[in-house]
């Protein structure tokens, strides 16, 4: 037998038209409560599953959700403050300006999580210009999503495309969102983050390990055709993020399938100090060993930098230098390839007495090129990782110099030609354009770290991982808001950022109304 209902919430007579209109949407949510109770009851007597209950439960409570968020604007009122507005200049310099009430209320729709509720207010303006109080009472956002749903949705764009995301929240709360609309706020977004980053606090010192870890290097990110040309002018309306597959056409001689512009990614982090030996890190690149006991990284934060490429990112390593480090007591150590660009820009914008090393990974990529000039893939494998094995031992020790005159007695002595000792010379070119950033033997001894997996995870996991989809060409302008909203999102600030988005977003659209009063 169901319980008996308690009497639904009602105000004090005679109560005002707010207060009336409020006491109706609670009605409406005490009536939906107890309409839910009596189907619990029914569902237990019908032994109906639990995961249909469950779904009722929620969808229920989404609609009793919907009539409170109707009672409280009920309560906030219409924003109404008198027959005029004053609002200040839009510089100290210019004239305060007084608009005057518009006749009648005027509706916008508020699309909460619950779902669609309109918002009768009060407005005011002179011609185009136009104010609503009401907005700035209650911290309306620009467009009629409401900042939850804006968050909720962007947590789900930054690790799936755009329509898989809007059709994700709608099978959640029914609640249908454009994909172009989901671009558009995307975009909005991501304009917050650079400040915000430039906000943020380093970490706590007791937090922080011994060496300062910057890492870089760049992916590709695929466009669409008007976006690759250097320089472009963006387009005055507002462009698509990113478009679905592009018709089929036949390649040309010479032209690639993927067309893309490198994105700059950075790593920054520290690490406690690991001395190892030459053989522990054969075995623990050959044979997966020593992994457990490798210090784990601290405070890791990764970005990407399409729009302007390396500079712009290397300003922020320098800035996250400075905030790790602030007194330049700890070693600084500056892991990438050998791309010289990014050598370049390590002396230009990093401090003096950065210990450059080049990732031992790419020196072993190279290593196993020249290999297989040495060595038949299909045949000869176990003799290839023997003398990889080998190389890289004696790089380990400090003996590049060594590695470097081996390649070429070795392609001298086994009469390599063409394309083999072409390779094998552009491999031997390589350890001696980098020699400098090779000497491992005093690294490991240090401690330091000489692969650059922490970059190379930040390639995939925030460029590649949702940039390089099936199909998926992008404009710059999108790609740099997914890629600045998906390091937020990865840096582990996504709540710190929201948080200062809305601040901000409320500043910029209602300032005003604040120093007015």
């Amino acid at each position: 037998m169901l319980a008996a209902r308690p009497a639904a919430v009602k105000f004090n007579v005679p109560s005002t038209p707010e207060q009336q209109a409020c006491s109706q949407a609670i009605d409406r949510s005490l009536n939906a409560f107890w309409l839910l109770v009596e189907r619990l009851h029914a569902a237990a007597e019908a032994h109906q599953p639990i995961h249909q209950v469950e779904e009722t439960i929620f969808r229920d409570l989404l609609a009793m959700g919907r009539s409170l968020l109707q009672a409280f604007l009920a309560l906030s009122g219409d924003g109404d403050v008198g027959p005029t507005l004053t609002l200040p200049g839009d510089s100290p310099s210019e004239p305060t300006r007084t608009l005057p009430r518009r006749d009648g209320a005027r509706a916008r729709t508020y699309r909460s999580i619950f779902g669609d509720v309109p918002i009768e207010r009060i407005c005011y303006g002179d011609g185009p210009v136009q104010a609503a109080p009401l907005d700035a009472q209650l911290h309306l956002p620009r467009r009629q999503y409401s900042y939850l749903l804006q968050q909720w949705l962007g947590a789900l764009v930054v690790g799936d495309a755009h329509a898989e995301a809007v059709e994700k929240l709608q099978t959640i709360l029914g609640i249908a969102i454009t994909v172009k609309a989901s671009e558009d706020l995307n975009r909005e977004q991501a304009s917050d983050v650079e400040p915000f980053q430039d906000s943020r606090p380093g970490p706590e010192a007791q937090t922080e390990e011994t060496i300062l870890v910057v890492a870089a290097d760049c992916k590709g990110v695929p466009l669409v055709g008007s976006d690759l040309a250097e320089g472009e002018t963006p387009a005055t309306s507002p462009a698509p993020a990113v478009t679905g597959p592009q018709p089929h056409h036949r390649r040309g001689k010479g032209e690639k399938a993927n067309k893309k512009r490198m994105a700059a990614v950075g790593a920054v982090y520290t690490i406690g100090a690991l001395p190892r030996t030459a053989d522990e890190v054969v075995n623990e690149v050959g044979r997966d060993e020593s992994a457990q006991r490798r210090p784990p990284p601290q405070n890791k934060r990764v970005r990407a930098e399409l729009l302007v490429g390396k500079v712009a990112l290397f300003l922020w390593l320098a800035d996250e230098v400075q905030r790790r480090d602030p007194e330049g007591t700890k070693p600084v150590v500056f892991l990438s390839d050998g791309e010289r660009a990014l050598h370049e820009h390590q002396e230009e914008f990093l401090p003096e007495g950065v210990i450059g090393i080049l990732d031992l990974f790419h020196v072993l990529e190279h290593l196993w090129k020249a290999a297989w000039c040495f060595f038949d893939e299909a045949t000869e494998k176990p003799q290839a990782e023997a003398w990889v094995e080998a190389k890289l031992r004696r790089l380990l020790e400090g003996g590049v110099g060594s590695v470097i005159r081996g390649l070429r007695v070795m392609a001298t002595k086994r009469g390599l030609k063409g394309k083999a000792r072409k390779t094998v010379q552009q491999v031997a070119g390589y350890l001696k354009r980098n020699r400098e950033r090779m000497k491992y033997d005093e690294y490991l001894a240090a401690g330091y770290p000489i692969g650059s997996g922490v970059v190379e995870g930040a390639c995939r996991h925030l460029v590649k991982d949702r940039l390089e989809r099936a199909g998926m060409r992008w404009r710059r302008e999108g790609a740099q808001a997914m890629l600045d909203l998906r390091a937020t999102y990865l840096n582990g600030e996504w709540e710190a950022f929201w948080t200062y988005h809305v601040v901000k977003e409320d500043d910029r659209l209602y300032g005003k109304f604040r120093k007015a009063g």
